[in-house]
């Protein structure tokens, strides 16, 4: 399947009290042809390994709104990767609704529905 995991690691403030960092991880579709392989990458590096290389197309920007929670548990229906990479992350795995759907009808499933929770926003206010 088609799937990219970003995990990122966000470091506190211990300023304000915040702990020593915080692991996120955000699970979305990817389309193959988007995909450089890791063996691709390294012939790169070995041909000029000092060139900076710069993309031949600017693609712009993409915002996603990461809208519903991972159940690490049973993130297994869409990569096996996911709840060992994100162990760290229990509550704070995301993905978005539009990339489960196509997860589901890649599989020809529905009960890949099951793995994700909506995310009740809250509003801050510092006032």
């Amino acid at each position: 399947m088609e799937v990219q995991i970003l995990k990122a690691l966000v470091l506190g403030e211990e300023e304000r009290g915040q702990s020593q960092y915080q692991v996120m991880c955000f699970i979305f579709h990817i389309s193959k042809d988007a995909f450089i392989s890791s063996d691709a990458m390294s012939k790169l590096r070995q041909k000029n390994p000092g060139t900076i290389r710069t993309p031949e197309e600017d693609r712009g920007r993409e915002n996603y709104t990461m809208d519903n929670t991972v159940i690490l548990e049973k993130s297994a229906v869409i990569s096996p990767h996911i709840a060992e990479m994100c162990a760290e992350a229990v509550t704070s795995t995301y993905t978005r609704y539009e990339d489960v759907k196509v997860w589901a009808s890649l599989q020809g499933k529905v009960i890949i529905l099951n793995i994700i929770q909506k995310i009740k926003l809250r509003i801050i206010s510092n006032m």
